[in-house]
């Protein structure tokens, strides 16, 4: 159980990481969000990683390893949409050169991998501990089967 916690924290971290940096690029390239995407963003993207790490230490571990999954997924979706797909000033592909396009647009690719490494983590865990709450402990043996 401790690895998955681990790993689950490690993954956050990175992702937090990685999405800091992006937002640091953001910034620096005057790259607005609507108010949809500024609350997608604060609660999906990096809100909900951090409270799935501390879930996957406690006694709501499969919880934690869910909403790690599901946060990476919806963080995966919304930043390849966003960065390489959908027309606007979020797209990587489509910003105007200046000092921070380089940055904007590496951060960007970056997230790609560790979001889709998040995501692994997140399932791992869940079936991890998914297979974990199938296996009966020694103590949950009834007392006949250890009499035999």
């Amino acid at each position: 159980m401790r690895k998955t916690a681990l790993y689950g924290t490690l993954a956050a971290v990175a992702v937090t990481a990685g999405n800091v940096l992006h937002g640091v690029s953001h910034a620096g390239a005057e790259v607005p969000l609507a108010a949809w995407q500024r609350a997608y963003v604060y609660l999906v993207i990096f809100l909900a990683p951090v409270v799935a790490a501390v879930l996957l230490w406690g006694r709501f571990r499969r919880a934690g390893a869910w909403l790690l999954a599901v946060s990476m997924a919806g963080s995966l979706v919304f930043g390849v949409a966003n960065h390489f797909l959908i027309p606007g000033p979020d797209n990587a592909l489509a910003l105007e050169p200046g000092a921070w396009q380089t940055a904007f647009r590496a951060s960007a690719a970056l997230l790609v991998p560790l979001d889709a490494l998040g995501l692994a983590v997140g399932f791992w865990a869940v079936r991890g501990l998914s297979r974990a709450a199938d296996t009966p402990e020694p103590d949950d043996v009834p007392a006949e089967a250890e009499a035999r």
